[in-house]
């Protein structure tokens, strides 16, 4: 990728994109522990999304490897993980932000989630 094409990111904001494709993961929560769970939901759609970009932009597949290797033999999550993992690269895929670090508040309607996005040519990366 370009320096160009990398300095292009979508106008939204990340924490609009990270919530919209996380959305898959609320509609199965009863509206009572919704806000309860909403921090667990949060980091799984936070940890596939963070894998598929930098496999995907950066070429890096550990992440993603490691992301579907600590699910062990439960197939109801390999699903899930899989599901978001095509979610990512279908609706996405034009995304290639990071997502560094976010927030879940509660709120009198809910919650709110703030969050940021980084470049992942700028963020340091583990040595192999």
């Amino acid at each position: 990728m370009d320096k160009n094409a990398r300095s292009r990111f979508p106008d939204r904001k990340i924490s609009e994109a990270f919530l919209s494709f996380a959305q898959p993961l609320f509609q199965d929560l009863p509206a009572e522990s919704l806000v309860r769970h909403v921090g667990k939901v949060l980091e799984v759609a936070y940890t596939v999304w963070n894998a598929v970009v930098f496999a995907d932009v950066l070429g890096e597949d550990r992440y993603l490897a490691e992301a579907q290797h600590r699910l062990g033999s439960d197939p109801a999550a390999t699903a899930l993980v899989e599901m978001l993992i095509s979610r990512k690269r279908i609706l996405f895929g034009d995304d290639a932000r990071i997502i560094g670090t976010y927030e879940v508040r509660k709120t009198a309607d809910g919650f709110n989630v703030r969050a940021d996005a980084r470049d992942p040519y700028t963020v340091p990366r583990r040595q192999q």
